[in-house]
């Protein structure tokens, strides 16, 4: 949609057949590098989303508001791994399917819903981490279960709702049309200030206090852990822990911010004035919106699942918990399968003895008989 230049070839004379045909080979090339991209992540964000939400299921120490939280990011992810980037994939396999107006709304609208919710759910985990670091006395009284839920929910509300805006016509604007295409500046700009500058700025406010008050109550932990009590050391242990949590979440937010924050900055110039890059040639062009309109936006879909795996512990140990499970149910699966047809043929060999037994007592009864006639 943006990437114009993406798939015209020029050409004005007859005699540049060679380098048509090269220009020609090197963007199939690109297709079926992109087209497999795609298919890798695809694969990824599912698989690795999918451990996260089945790890926080299985384990029940990692059932805490925070990780509700980090399980309605994985089910943003996943959404967008499941629904969007297979229409995607449909979109640079064959691009007829953009034809249909229905089936772009519907595409457009998952993007946005998705991608709003990531936002919206890591400026949550970043309210959230805030009360546990500077109210950890009363945070799991603030903090409960029930609020956690409600939240999430307000984050899908407000998710869907500036989805449903990226579907409706505008005034002065068709709205979405064939090719996927919506040009509606009025929205993108309202989408880029609501969506994603807002939470953004939310995120940077709540995690400049959070690493604040982290880092002071972790050098006084420091000064004061050899001349307490036992009960202090439990508390300084478990403040230490909510600090490596921190620390991990702050690692999720900025690869967010590393994968969004170029998209969305060129995306709003894009829509408001694409003469700024009409100076460049095509290369150059392809060097700025591949890596950030179709590279980097897709990968971090994948990056949560693996920075939760390399940084903490407990994660960590429930994935491995998982996938051991997984892998013994297989196994088992696998061993039950040859018992099984076993157990058939020896049911199936039983019913033939028992026939040629009752035959052959049947053939020795009529000739006892046949002899006392005689």
């Amino acid at each position: 949609m943006l990437v114009s230049g993406e798939g015209n070839v020029t050409s004005s004379t007859p005699s540049n057949g060679s380098f048509i045909l090269k220009r020609s080979t090197a963007r199939d090339l690109e297709h079926k590098m992109l087209l497999t991209y795609y298919c890798f992540i695809m694969f990824a964000a599912i698989a690795g989303n999918s451990l996260v939400c089945l790890a926080i299921y299985v384990d029940r120490r990692l059932r805490s508001p925070t990780n509700w939280f980090i399980v309605s990011l994985a089910v943003s992810d996943l959404l967008y791994g499941s629904t969007s980037l297979p229409f995607r994939i449909a979109k640079h396999w064959n691009p007829l399917v953009t034809e249909s107006v229905h089936a772009c709304r519907m595409w457009i609208w998952i993007d946005m819903a998705c991608a709003a919710a990531s936002i919206a759910n890591l400026a949550a985990v970043s309210v959230d981490r805030r009360l546990k670091i500077t109210r950890p006395f009363t945070y799991y009284i603030e903090m409960t279960n029930k609020r956690a839920f409600t939240a999430i929910c307000g984050v899908w509300a407000y998710a869907v709702l500036l989805a449903s805006l990226s579907i409706v016509k505008w005034p002065g604007h068709p709205g979405v049309s064939a090719g996927c295409s919506n040009e509606s500046k009025v929205f993108y700009t309202v989408a880029m200030v609501v969506g994603f500058m807002t939470p953004l700025t939310i995120l940077v406010i709540n995690y400049c206090f959070v690493y604040a008050t982290a880092w002071k109550q972790f050098r006084r932990m420091k000064q004061d852990i050899v001349c307490q009590g036992e009960e202090t050391k439990r508390t300084h242990l478990i403040l230490s822990r909510d600090f490596k949590a921190t620390k991990t979440l702050a690692i999720v937010i900025g690869s967010f911010c590393f994968c969004w924050c170029p998209f969305f900055i060129l995306f709003t110039i894009v829509q408001n004035d694409y003469s700024v890059f009409s100076h460049l040639n095509r290369s150059s062009k392809k060097a700025i919106f591949f890596p950030f309109f179709l590279i980097l936006p897709n990968l971090n879909v994948v990056c949560n699942p693996v920075i939760y795996a390399y940084f903490n512990r407990e994660f960590r140990k429930a994935f491995r918990c998982c996938l051991r499970k997984l892998s013994l149910r297989i196994c088992q699966d696998r061993a039950k399968q040859p018992s099984k047809e076993l157990n058939l043929e020896s049911l199936t060999s039983y019913s033939l003895r028992k026939e040629i037994l009752s035959l052959s007592d049947h053939r020795n009864s009529e000739m006892e008989q046949k002899m006392l006639r005689e």
